[in-house]
């Protein structure tokens, strides 16, 4: 086998490898834009079954409690949505440096910082990585799963700070209410710990 068709040989792998990360690379894209699909709808539902419930609640503990169960749900849906799209948004950055790397193989650079592929770029008010951190899809499905994750939680212990300081409430809906906050709490420790493990991807 002559140098040329080592090389021919060599470059037909690169591509065909170059190919499947990108398939693959699309898949996750949109296994993870069906997440937050699914995450959007339950929430939507959620909110019209609480408004459904408030408008037949008798008085403010009935009202409460319904709140409370509802963020415990919504707290709960967040959680596991955050988890799956921070384990796409790890898969996504192996492809990223795995796809650079074919690159930089099938194209030496020309000089430092620049590809046969990559055009000049413009110039901009900001910096590179905080304008692709902005505009990054993998941050900003995380920022919304997680605001609305951390208003769950907030409406939670709200309601269970309500319930032991206010004499309106049974014993029973107290213990529910803590209940249902301690169990956020818990919940969210375990996002920390997601977050923190797959942190540098």
């Amino acid at each position: 086998m002559t140098e040329f068709e080592r090389q021919r040989l060599l470059t037909d792998a690169l591509v065909y490898e170059g190919q499947q990360h990108w398939l693959h690379y699309r898949h996750i894209e949109q296994e993870r834009n069906q997440f937050l699909g699914f995450f959007f709808t339950l929430l939507v539902a959620i909110v019209g079954f609480f408004v459904a419930i408030s408008a037949r609640a008798p008085d403010w503990p009935v009202l409460a409690m319904g709140l409370t169960a509802m963020a415990a749900l919504l707290g709960l849906i967040s959680l596991l949505i955050f988890a799956s799209v921070r384990k796409f948004g790890a898969a996504l950055g192996v492809y990223d440096r795995d796809i650079a790397r074919i690159r930089a193989s099938l194209f030496p650079p020309v000089r430092a910082g620049q590809t046969h592929l990559a055009a000049d770029q413009p110039e901009t008010g900001m910096q590179p990585a905080i304008l692709h951190r902005v505009f990054d899809p993998q941050f900003a499905s995380e920022v919304i799963i997680g605001t609305f994750g951390a208003v769950a939680f907030g409406l939670q212990q709200f309601v269970a700070v309500t319930t032991l300081l206010s004499d309106e409430f049974t014993p029973g809906q107290r213990i529910v209410a803590c209940a249902l906050a301690a169990a956020s709490i818990a919940g969210v420790c375990s996002g920390a710990v997601v977050w923190l493990r797959h942190g540098n991807r």
